[in-house]
């Protein structure tokens, strides 16, 4: 039940394009400045770069109720409500010289199992595949062609740097290219897996280098 309680929480967190079609991720749109950002952005603003606004998501105290298994006995019992943490996330919008050209929400948390983080990798790609209305494109980047024939079946070698997943979408508008990325969380102290999703506008890129910075480190 907790970790079913978490990943809805994550799903809710992680839905990044935006119910509103004048919106293209969350409440804005490619081309905004910081300043209109800003103003349309609630979560908590933690650092502001030249060319990047970054926030937090998450990480506040919920109640959940807990089922405990019990003997049965004669007396009736509730289940207990204890406070929990939800996972947190970054949430950066990336600037160019035309304006908001790139988001990306990054898990920050980890998890105890590698299998949870292929688990919510699956449920994402789920959740962008309903939303953007066509199934994603995969690929698998290998370090030492040690090709795996199933390369969802062993997230563990993921954490570890030996490989790394992919999914690609375009919105059906055309004007938004996703990326689903897992992949081995840099600089870990031990071998951890990285949750990444990246909204790059077609018409509105940022700078190229930036860009390619922001997808090897998250």
């Amino acid at each position: 039940m907790k970790f079913f309680a978490l990943i809805l929480i994550t799903l809710l967190i992680f839905t990044g394009c935006s119910r509103d079609s004048d919106n293209d991720v969350r409440n804005v749109r490619w081309g905004m400045t910081k300043e209109q950002v800003k103003v349309l952005e609630a979560a908590d603003l933690v650092k502001e770069g030249e060319n990047i606004l970054t926030y937090r998501l998450g990480g506040n105290s919920i109640p959940l109720n807990i089922e405990i298994e019990s003997e049965v006995t004669d007396e009736e019992s509730t289940p207990p409500e204890v406070e929990m943490i939800a996972r947190e996330y970054d949430l950066l919008y990336v600037f160019g010289d035309k304006g908001l050209g790139m988001v990306v929400i990054h898990f920050r948390d980890k998890m105890d199992d590698p299998d949870q983080y292929m688990e919510l990798f699956k449920e994402r790609t789920n959740a962008l595949t309903k939303k953007t209305g066509k199934p994603a494109k995969g690929v698998a980047s290998y370090k030492d062609d040690n090709v795996k024939a199933n390369p969802y079946e062993n997230p563990a070698a993921i954490c570890k740097g030996e490989y790394g997943l992919q999914h690609i979408w375009m919105t059906k508008d055309k004007r938004t290219k996703i990326f689903l990325e897992l992949d081995q969380k840099k600089f870990a102290p031990e071998p951890d897996c990285n949750l990444t999703i990246f909204y790059e506008s077609l018409d509105i890129p940022v700078d190229q280098e930036l860009s390619d910075e922001l997808h090897d480190v998250l």
